[in-house]
């Protein structure tokens, strides 16, 4: 096709648009704009409920990589030396900080009444420096009573809101209402017995680190008869720097007689969640590209039918069939194009604006748009393709007409 031919198919695609009315033109391109909206919207709605909850668990529970004991040749209950393990893992390049736990098992109990009838949870209990701690993992930015201090005493504890009871809480295994100054009694697995006094109370809603207890890391030494050894180490990265996987290589390269485990070995449940949403997003952003698909080629075609007569007599002149097919798809090219435009101007200069003025709060904080470039330039480029061909297969089957049945209809 050569330049000519270009220009002359431009031009029809022009006086058509111009020509035609204006009502028309602003409904198609208000109803793509709706198409692509959604389009954006709902993947990117789905997008960030993904990215919350994965965060909020890396950022409560697992941070992004977990150091364990050894298992292989010989299992040890403990990370030996733990400070030295964690000053050399604080060497690679990207590593924010880490912070050493003791896992304990037992059960909790509490008298509410002080009647000698206690009620009894079992309930995982972490021994931490919460000094250490809040630099890797956030719970103790959602204290709902009391304070979880840098420095716990060794007869306090900080307990989950959904082990407590209360605080908006529906647990059928909790305390009955622990609060803040009341004491409760620990039962070890290994036998020992202590009583603490209620430092605070957490309230986090994702996974199961609402139903943890804390108490301070020499009280876990205590219990356990140990020192300065870890039952895990959680490391906190920066992923803008390195993967994760690279990350985990050069930890076990360092650290080769250790377990590795990355965040998402311990988020499976959270994982299949995740991947459903995705799968949501991926349906929704298929069914949002077929109905703009769809309505460029009804608008097409009812506006080829109708103009039949005018098709006959350009074709009657000496106007090429592929002339009238692109000047067609140039016609759904713009109408796409407008609806891109527009549907990111209310995605952006609208939607997300005024979700940070009225969050949408969620489980894991506040609900958010999420997209990155190459998600945005998917789903721009997949409007338009499904626009051009909707334009395309229309186009075509009109002005393939007879011109003679063109003309006299």
């Amino acid at each position: 096709m050569s330049v000519t031919d270009i220009k002359t198919a431009f031009f029809i695609a022009y006086k058509t648009i111009t020509k035609g009315h204006k009502s028309t033109v602003a409904l198609i391109i208000f109803i793509l704009s709706l198409s692509f909206f959604n389009l954006m919207f709902v993947s990117g709605f789905l997008s960030g409920f993904s990215d919350g909850i994965m965060k909020s668990m890396i950022n409560t529970t697992t941070s992004h990589i977990i150091v364990m004991p050894q298992e292989e040749p010989t299992r040890k209950e403990f990370i030996l030396d733990q400070s030295s393990v964690r000053a050399q893992i604080q060497t690679i390049p990207g590593v924010i900080s880490t912070a050493s736990h003791y896992q304990l098992g037992g059960s909790i109990a509490y008298d509410k009444e002080n009647n000698g009838k206690f009620k009894y949870v079992s309930a995982p209990i972490i021994g931490v420096i919460n000094s250490e701690e809040r630099k890797v993992l956030t719970v103790y930015e959602n204290m709902v009573s009391g304070e979880f201090p840098d420095n716990l005493d060794d007869d306090g504890i900080v307990l989950g809101a959904n082990l407590s009871g209360g605080f908006g809480t529906k647990q059928t295994t909790d305390l009955g209402g622990a609060v803040v100054g009341d004491k409760v009694k620990v039962n070890y697995s290994n036998g020992l017995s202590r009583t603490y006094t209620i430092r605070g109370i957490f309230k986090i809603t994702m996974g199961g680190i609402g139903g943890t207890a804390f108490i301070s890391s020499k009280e876990a030494e205590s219990v356990l008869s140990t020192y300065n050894n870890a039952s895990e180490i959680m490391v906190k990265v920066d992923l803008t720097k390195n993967t994760i996987d690279e990350y985990i290589n050069r930890v076990e390269t360092i650290l080769p007689s250790l377990k590795i485990e990355k965040y998402t070995s311990r988020l499976s449940t959270v994982g299949i969640l995740v991947n459903a949403f995705n799968v949501i997003a991926i349906i929704v952003s298929i069914i949002s590209i077929i109905v703009a698909a769809i309505t460029i080629f009804v608008m097409i075609y009812v506006n080829a039918v109708s103009k039949r007569r005018q098709i006959g007599i350009l074709k009657a002149i000496g106007i090429k069939e592929s002339i009238i097919e692109l000047s067609y798809i140039i016609q759904s090219l713009f109408y796409a194009t407008w609806g891109v435009i527009f549907g990111l101007i209310i995605i952006f200069w609208i939607v997300s604006p005024f979700l940070v003025v009225r969050p949408i709060p969620m489980p894991f904080g506040n609900a958010s748009l999420v997209y990155t470039s190459l998600g945005i330039f998917i789903n721009i480029t997949s409007l338009i393709i499904a626009g051009v061909l909707a334009g395309l297969i229309p186009a075509k089957i009109v002005a393939r007409e007879d011109i003679l049945k063109s003309i006299w209809g």
